[in-house]
């Protein structure tokens, strides 16, 4: 466990000291030698950062208390919450390093805000800014990490001095900015001219209008975010000695509470707000109709990432969330994603997912007990210890990854039977969500690393090389997005649609000189290029 735990800190480190940013910390530090700039002043108060900080370890102090003073009998879940706080941490010196290093340079002749940042530098052109916004201060709660959901927030604030807010294709950068300042004039002025502009009253975190977000958000970060709650729960049990059939009746109902009120601890977490007008609410609700849960809800979330989500335990507690960028599709791909999400809550498929997992941990409980006395021998044979304890982590995912695949398939299938065009309308509501996704992200490059316009990737609509296949079909939520498109204009039945999704696991996972390709990239284009 400890190589293991020592694997997963070297993993992430790489993840935080990204080369390609490094290349462009360097590039960025040639650029400004040779070019006019404008250095912006900043005044860091260092009562922002101990903030930040207060919160993290507000939201993780149970779970580091069981790491120190839980039983050696519950390592292994030690372990995993030692993987948390490894996630938290590296997540979290990011900010520290924004904070300490980062500097904000203005190229006017250039039309450029630069952002230097040991560890985050952003080449940012004004030209690309979708939406202003200036804040009278820096919104805690939706900028800290515990307390944000379905965001790319990145943070530059190092005082509590207003903030200026920039939306980009596919992320949002928040910093200090002095909106009286002849600076912030000339930035305004290379923007377009439909830039559109906002502005934010942000109130006090203690603040009456912000209790009931607070709550909610506090409570999503020690619950979802953190494992402080149900570190917390079974603490207080192990503290008075309880049966073990008293811990696991109390953990289950805490899950299935959870589960129940789920939808609102995410629209709270995503400061989303409910649709209740317009055109997209009104087609919304015929989707609802059709599919027969009328009582569902539509909700908008302020983000810049291209995603939809259906979330609550029943018909009657159904939440859609969609993105403002999803927002921004054409209104025949909105209403695909909207047909797809339905047909989650219609299904239950949120339910049957946290059933799935919880299926598994009951049949790993399960055999525990009715095989102690054999597991215990092993303890003797560390190494086929370790082979089935990494077994069991491989085989967790894969199997999660089939139940949600399952589900996702069913939901393209079914929810395309609610839409006008039916299949061609789901394929090519999900080609243009892959386009603008693919396009954001080779935005969101382009501003932070070098040479990301140089270098060739494949869109998410064509068919990658067998072991980035391989990785998709078996451990990730969704099938890839070429298989998706690929199947809606093959497969004219579910039963079809399902077998060849099975077929496809095994086949498209293997490399391809063991077998010979469906040319799904050949079978898109030229359906795509019929519908343009």
């Amino acid at each position: 466990m400890l190589i293991s735990l020592c694997a997963f800190v070297y993993g992430s480190l790489l993840v935080i000291f990204d080369r390609d940013k490094q290349a462009k910390q360097r590039q960025l530090k040639e650029e400004l030698k040779q070019s006019s700039y404008k250095k912006i002043q900043q005044e860091k108060d260092v009562r922002r950062l101990t903030l930040d900080i207060f919160f993290v370890l507000l939201v993780s102090s149970i779970g580091l208390l069981f790491i120190f003073y839980a039983p050696e009998t519950y390592a292994l879940l030690k372990f995993f919450i030692g993987i948390y706080f490894i996630l938290t941490i590296t997540q979290f010196i990011s900010r520290v390093t924004n904070y300490v290093t980062a500097e904000l340079y203005f190229l006017p002749e250039q039309n450029r805000l630069i952002i230097m940042s040991a560890l985050e530098p952003r080449d940012l052109p004004l030209e690309e800014v979708q939406e202003i916004r200036r804040e009278t201060g820096p919104d805690l709660l939706r900028l800290h990490p515990m307390f944000t959901f379905m965001s790319e927030n990145i943070d530059y604030t190092i005082s509590f001095n207003s903030v200026l807010r920039l939306s980009f294709p596919g992320e949002t950068i928040y910093i200090n900015f002095d909106l009286k300042s002849n600076i912030f004039k000339q930035l305004i002025k290379g923007m377009k001219e439909d830039t559109e502009q906002k502005e934010k009253k942000v109130a006090a975190l203690w603040h009456p209008d912000n209790l009931k977000r607070l709550f909610w958000k506090g409570y999503y970060a020690i619950t979802v975010k953190g494992v402080s709650a149900y570190t917390g729960l079974l603490f207080i049990l192990i503290w008075l000695d309880a049966p073990s059939y008293v811990m696991i009746s109390f953990v289950l109902l805490w899950w299935v509470f959870n589960l129940y009120i789920s939808d609102r601890v995410l629209v709270a977490a995503s400061d989303a707000k409910e649709l209740t007008e317009g055109k997209l609410f009104n087609e919304a609700q015929q989707l609802f109709k059709q599919a027969g849960i009328s009582k569902t809800r539509l909700y908008l979330v302020d983000s810049p990432i291209h995603n939809g989500l259906a979330t609550g335990m029943n018909l009657g507690r159904g939440t859609i969330m969609l993105t403002s960028a999803t927002a921004q599709l054409s209104l025949n791909t909105i209403k695909a994603i909207i047909a797809h999400e339905a047909i989650h809550i219609k299904k239950r498929d949120i339910l049957s997912n946290q059933i799935a997992r919880m299926l598994f941990f009951t049949v790993i409980a399960a055999g525990s007990y009715l095989f102690y006395d054999q597991l215990l021998m092993l303890t003797d044979h560390i190494v086929f210890l370790t082979i089935l304890i990494y077994f069991l982590m491989i085989l967790f995912p894969v199997y999660l990854s089939f139940i949600a695949q399952w589900t996702e398939m069913r939901a393209d299938y079914l929810g395309s039977l609610l839409l006008d065009k039916q299949r061609s309308q789901m394929a090519n509501g999900l080609y243009e969500l892959g386009k603008a996704q693919d396009e954001a992200v080779k935005k969101k490059l382009s501003y932070s690393t070098q040479g990301a316009n140089s270098v060739k990737r494949k869109l998410s609509t064509e068919r990658e090389g067998w072991f980035l296949r391989f990785i998709e079909f078996q451990f990730m939520v969704h099938p890839p997005l070429y298989w998706r498109i690929y199947s809606l204009r093959t497969y004219k039945g579910w039963r079809s649609t399902l077998m060849g999704w099975a077929g496809a696991r095994l086949k498209e996972s293997l490399p391809d000189f063991f077998r010979k390709s469906i040319h799904c990239n050949e079978q898109n284009t030229k359906e795509v290029n019929a519908w343009k």
